[in-house]
């Protein structure tokens, strides 16, 4: 899902595999195959979503596909092909979903969705230059109630399918960065990727580790009434039950 250092951690894998990477989430709209979604949205066939992804999936490229974005029908048959053609699975989730959905929505606010722009945007937040809007609760409370929707459709999917995929939790990796060395290693195990092949290995790992990211709860407090929507987004999250197990 969004906001769980997934860009960090697919680059970090792309560029360690043998197979290539393509452009993040590529199904999105306006992303290069973002036309095999929307004819699916359009004709809800089936049939022609499976050929589409046969085809552009054929040659295995690296995916990071934010689920939550694509319908229960869509994902069932992305899983069912990328499975068929190959594919280990790996399930990227943060256990904190009240902090999750927080970046989110800071993200919607700041215009901040990467990186680089956190490193331009977020000075002129902290010294009071921007003011930021409050948090738009019926989206971030729609969000996470979909979410949690998401996340069962997907569990469904893989028991159905008699498959555990590595599962990963975004506090697992980020928070330690020794853990998440070895968190890491593990995961490179079971993609079958040795990083004894890679000279490069220590330090692709230490700056996804220790260099990346956004630290996008240092300006949380610039935003009005945050405290209140922490309040009533726990609240929600107390009635979800929905968490997959770590690898």
């Amino acid at each position: 899902m969004r906001r769980t250092g997934g860009t960090t951690l697919a680059s970090l894998l792309s560029t360690l595999s043998e197979h290539r990477g393509v452009e993040h989430e590529p199904f999105n709209n306006e992303r290069m195959y973002g036309h095999i979604s929307q004819t699916f949205a359009q004709t809800s066939d089936a049939v022609q979503l499976r050929t589409d992804l046969q085809s552009c999936l054929a040659e295995r490229p690296v995916i990071k596909h934010c689920y939550e974005l694509m319908s229960h029908a869509f994902n069932a048959v992305l899983f069912e092909v990328s499975t068929a053609l190959g594919y280990q699975h790996i399930i990227l989730d943060r256990r904190s979903e009240t902090e999750r959905i927080l970046s989110l929505e800071l993200a919607h606010l700041t215009g901040a969705w990467g990186g680089e722009a956190a490193q331009k945007i977020y000075p002129a937040i902290e010294t009071g230059e921007m003011a930021l809007q409050p948090i738009n609760m019926q989206r971030a409370e729609r969000q996470m109630r979909l979410c949690n929707t998401r996340r069962q459709e997907l569990a469904q999917i893989t028991d159905d399918a008699g498959i555990a995929p590595f599962v990963v939790y975004f506090e697992d990796v980020y928070s330690d960065p020794v853990a998440g060395r070895a968190l890491i290693e593990r995961l490179l195990a079971f993609l079958g990727i040795r990083p004894e092949e890679h000279p490069d290995y220590e330090h692709l790992v230490s700056d996804a580790l220790l260099r990346r990211g956004q630290n996008s709860a240092r300006i949380l407090q610039a935003v009005p009434d945050v405290d209140m929507a922490v309040k009533k987004l726990e609240a929600l999250r107390r009635v979800q039950t929905t968490a997959f197990m770590p690898s």
